[in-house]
């Protein structure tokens, strides 16, 4: 019984940890900023290695490069299924046309700018070379705010 317990009690705790560095908790109504960058990785029911990869590479950079933006709720990460109903849209208003890293700067509560990060295809095999690309991106568009 003691053993469940704890098992209960590490997987909550693994949960929650996870959920607050990939920005899901902090997206409350009382951490999500009228100022914030979002990461979006678009993606397909079908999901190749390489898709799985820029999903990875870029969730590694997020949490492990933008912890404070994260927890303050100016940076977000979602991966969002485009062949979803609710979330089709997203394929006009970026004009994607394949899995799609994408950044969308918002402020007071619009979206004033984004931009593809089409890039990542072309680092996809040398990682350290996608994370910085991804990092620097991100930060450029942080400095925006």
């Amino acid at each position: 019984m003691k053993i469940k317990i704890l098992f209960c009690v590490v997987l909550i705790s693994i949960f929650s940890a996870t959920s607050i560095v990939t920005g899901h908790a902090a997206q409350n109504s009382e951490n999500i900023s009228s100022d914030h960058v979002t990461v979006y990785y678009f993606h397909q029911n079908f999901r190749c290695i390489n898709c799985r990869n820029i999903e990875q590479y870029a969730k590694e950079v997020v949490e492990q490069s933008f912890v404070n933006e994260l927890l303050s709720g100016r940076l977000f990460f979602k991966a969002i299924n485009v062949e979803e109903k609710s979330n089709e849209h997203f394929v006009n208003d970026y004009q994607l046309y394949t899995r799609s890293l994408v950044l969308s700067l918002v402020k007071n509560g619009k979206e004033i700018e984004s931009k593809n990060l089409t890039k990542v295809w072309e680092y996809l095999r040398n990682k350290s070379r996608f994370q910085r690309y991804v990092k620097d991106e991100i930060t450029d568009y942080l400095n925006k705010l």
